[in-house]
């Protein structure tokens, strides 16, 4: 009876000691950082640097499955040479399985801790979802390269936002209703299909009629999500970005007030996706679509203030640094990226930053 005694002590202990280092005293709250490759810590430094998000007071840390395909030895060692900003890694190990990620599983605690002991949370790019999560058949453009990844982000998602697949399931955010959860392309698709959505699997071939590797001349450049120029056969080894530019409709409040712009602004913005949301999941309304309304590029949570993503991409480093040119045509000229955007469309970029740090200062 002593030793279960005891036990149940040691256990109950386990479960309530702080998984984090306390924070120290000139921080004030952490940021949770999916997927902290070198390329998200550069992204992030960039944002800080160029003062459109203040990490001065805040803790950043990177977390990731140990199962994940990603080498993130390599953003151990860039830890050493980045400046101003305070980061640290967290490897989740608890085993996950792609058949309990929307139910308590091994992860659970793991996630209450996390989220306890932070004030948000960003997921950013990636590839393709396994299509069998949102109980699809895989399409024979959708590439599955690090399923790992997938079901853990999913998973705390799901233990974050809750969704369709259990509607007696408390959402963790219940806990703390201003938590902030905002997704970027393939974070926003995660977000979708951790709350019971699902996902166009291919756009030009689904909503297009067409096929990437074979050119899309019969589209026009508002309805082109990557450069497919970069897919097509004949054209490899010519190193082209994968990106392109179209324009966004805003078909609601949320984004416009956020980035405090006018709702009949329609900035062009950096897309790189083939895959976009297609039924939404629970409780998310679509904020912004492609001009022709057929692809939706943001979207929001109708109950909780700071959770919502966006299938573009306004993170990208080079907007800022300026010190790259990309060639997106064959026969095209390098150009900087931030020479595709007009005057305007930067400055949505700008402030739509600026619109996620004042959420930031207010945690």
């Amino acid at each position: 009876m002593k030793i279960q005694t005891l036990l149940l002590l040691l256990c109950s202990f386990n479960l309530s000691a702080q998984l984090l280092s306390p924070l120290p005293d000139h921080l004030n709250k952490r940021l949770l950082l999916a997927h902290p490759t070198t390329s998200t810590i550069e992204v992030i430094s960039t944002l800080h640097q160029h003062q459109l998000i203040d990490l001065n007071s805040i803790e950043l840390v990177g977390i990731y499955h140990k199962d994940e395909t990603y080498d993130y030895s390599q953003s151990q060692l860039m830890l050493d040479t980045i400046h101003g900003i305070n980061l640290q890694l967290y490897q989740l190990t608890d085993t996950l399985f792609a058949d309990s990620l929307f139910c308590h599983n091994a992860c659970s605690q793991t996630f209450q801790q996390l989220f306890d002991e932070s004030e948000g949370i960003i997921f950013f790019g990636g590839p393709d979802i396994p299509a069998s999560i949102y109980n699809e058949l895989p399409h024979k453009r959708t590439a599955v390269t690090d399923p790992f990844r997938h079901y853990f982000e999913i998973s705390f998602l799901y233990h974050l936002l809750g969704g369709y697949q259990n509607s007696d399931y408390n959402p963790l955010i219940e806990q703390n209703t201003n938590y902030l959860v905002f997704g970027i392309c393939l974070g926003m698709q995660s977000m979708n299909v951790a709350t019971g959505g699902t996902l166009i699997q291919d756009i030009p071939s689904e909503i297009f009629n067409g096929d990437e590797t074979m050119g899309l001349e019969h589209l026009t450049s508002e309805e082109i999500h990557r450069n497919f120029y970069a897919k097509m056969p004949i054209h490899e080894g010519k190193q082209l970005a994968g990106s392109s530019f179209h324009q966004i409709v805003f078909k609601d409040y949320f984004f416009p007030s956020l980035a405090s712009i006018e709702p009949e602004s329609r900035p062009t913005i950096n897309s790189y996706h083939h895959q976009a949301v297609e039924t939404l999941g629970k409780g998310f309304v679509i904020g912004a679509t492609s001009t022709d309304g057929k692809i939706i590029e943001g979207m929001f949570h109708a109950h909780y203030p700071n959770v919502f993503g966006v299938q573009f991409h306004p993170e990208r480093s080079q907007f800022y640094l300026r010190s790259k040119k990309y060639t997106f045509h064959p026969e095209g000229q390098p150009k900087l990226l931030s020479d595709f955007l007009d005057e305007e469309s930067m400055q949505f970029h700008i402030q739509f930053w600026q619109g996620i740090n004042a959420i930031l200062m207010e945690l």
